[in-house]
């Protein structure tokens, strides 16, 4: 009885019916289960308040049908009650499982550097996991262990270690390479006399992030020429008007530990009436663990067909777009149903043909649109998919009754585009788009996911 629920329940998912299929996943499913059904059991036994339920049953699952999908769920849960050995324990035991697959290994170490920060634990388990990623040449989880490496060599001022990290990383041409890593290997590259070189690499990096400034100070600085004498900024998004001031608020680094109204309620501290404090949507939607890690889920044929047919400019230092990645086509084929996105492609196709863009996102849904890719975040969740919170709008009211101000949830990016995904009731959603255009929480390591918009003049601003 229980699965031939389970195969209906399945059925109702792949339609969309996603509500009534999370509740028979949660009702009847057993760790022996496939691990899709096990996951969204588990999952939807968190959502309704029951964590000791879907713990048991993730450990029960890793017991009779171990998978990383169900495991990284498991170490979810464990970060979440800050029980982080025995998500350390999982990741290794998943290890273990599959010893060929390096993102484990990666998982591992950021256990012990984000969560529980064993910095020499840390370091040793990402050289290993760059070593496999060596071996096994596989480019994305080794443009993740060049990253997490090159920062715990700089944290130890391992000076020429770091520099040539940087010089292999590099090669990879990926869009986790910033300006800080560009910065670095300038001046390194200087210091052993190798000004072409530097020259040539700090030039590559300007048309990577022509926005940067730590770039374009570091072109004149360095004596390569006048920063009037380069490219222009490019302007993008509209400037907001001169009533409003726009204040970024640098946090610390969130995880899927934090709770997002309390993570606002400790940044933002005094707020005005008028204000809107806004949140991004990638952070809080990994605060409430939506992840979707690399390696976990992986990309069916539908997903992997599907994305071929998404336009995409993959270009150095850069990213295609999300959807282009059959990774994020699979978590939205999960999220929404496999009919809802095959209209959605549908309707993308025919908006191509007449010339329309968007029309794949208007019948995807506002989950479509809130897909962060992988390489997109900062660690130890840029080799994760993110999906934008679960109610924005309901997010954004509780923060806005517990600040005595308004309250967004804001989806923006350096193209000039910013979306209101949810908001309390007295915004303007039109307006705060227009205003956020510029995005100034940034897209990068700035660490300002919140900003502040208040109307008023900057000459009068408050602390916050």
């Amino acid at each position: 009885m229980g699965s031939a629920v389970v195969y209906l329940m399945w059925f109702l998912d792949v339609l969309g019916l996603k509500s009534i299929a999370s509740r028979g996943f949660a009702r009847y499913a057993k760790p022996g289960h496939h691990p899709y059904v096990v996951y969204m059991a588990a999952k939807e036994l968190i959502r309704s308040g029951n964590t000791d339920g879907a713990r048991k049953l993730l450990a029960g699952a890793l017991e009779k049908r171990p998978s990383l999908r169900c495991g990284r769920l498991l170490i979810h849960v464990f970060i979440k009650d800050k029980q982080y050995q025995r998500a350390l324990d999982v990741a290794r035991r998943l290890s273990r499982i599959e010893p060929q697959n390096p993102w484990p290994y990666l998982l591992i170490g950021d256990i012990q550097y984000f969560f529980m920060e064993d910095r020499e634990a840390a370091f040793e388990s990402f050289k290993k996991a760059l070593r496999v990623c060596k071996e096994l040449n596989r480019k994305n989880p080794l443009k993740v262990a060049y990253k997490r490496v090159s920062r715990l060599l700089e944290e130890k001022g391992m000076e020429d270690e770091l520099i040539d990290c940087l010089a292999e990383f590099i090669k990879l041409e990926s869009s986790n390479f910033h300006d800080h890593e560009f910065h670095i290997l300038v001046r390194g590259l200087i210091d052993r006399g190798r000004r072409d070189e530097a020259r040539d690499i700090l030039s590559l990096g300007i048309r990577a992030y022509p926005r940067s400034l730590l770039l374009r100070q570091a072109w004149e600085s360095l004596g390569f020429g006048k920063q009037e004498d380069l490219p222009p900024i490019p302007v993008r998004g509209k400037r907001p008007p001169a009533d409003v001031l726009l204040i970024p608020i640098k946090t610390r680094l969130f995880t899927e530990k934090d709770d997002p109204v309390q993570a606002m309620k400790e940044f933002v501290t005094q707020p005005l009436p008028g204000d809107i404090a806004t949140l991004s949507s990638c952070v809080a939607g990994l605060m409430e663990g939506r992840i979707f890690m690399e390696g976990a889920v992986e990309p069916g044929l539908l997903a992997k067909t599907l994305s071929r047919f998404v336009d995409q400019k993959d270009i150095p230092f850069g990213g295609a777009a999300p959807m282009a990645n059959p990774l994020s086509m699979q978590v939205l084929l999960e999220e929404i149903g496999t009919v809802k996105t095959l209209f959605a492609a549908a309707a993308g196709a025919v908006g191509k043909l007449l010339g329309k863009k968007g029309w794949f996102y208007l019948v995807g849904g506002r989950d479509a649109g809130q897909i962060d890719d992988v390489l997109g975040s900062l660690p130890p969740y840029d080799y994760c998919v993110i999906m934008g919170p679960e109610d924005p709008s309901g997010l954004s009211n509780k923060i806005a009754r517990e600040l005595g101000c308004e309250a967004a949830v804001v989806d923006a990016n350096d193209l000039g585009v910013a979306w209101a995904v949810g908001y309390s009731s007295g915004v303007n959603p039109a307006w705060l788009e227009e205003v956020m255009s510029t995005n100034p929480a940034g897209n990068q390591e700035q660490q300002t996911p919140v900003v502040l918009v208040r109307r008023k003049p900057s000459s009068s601003a408050d602390t916050v």
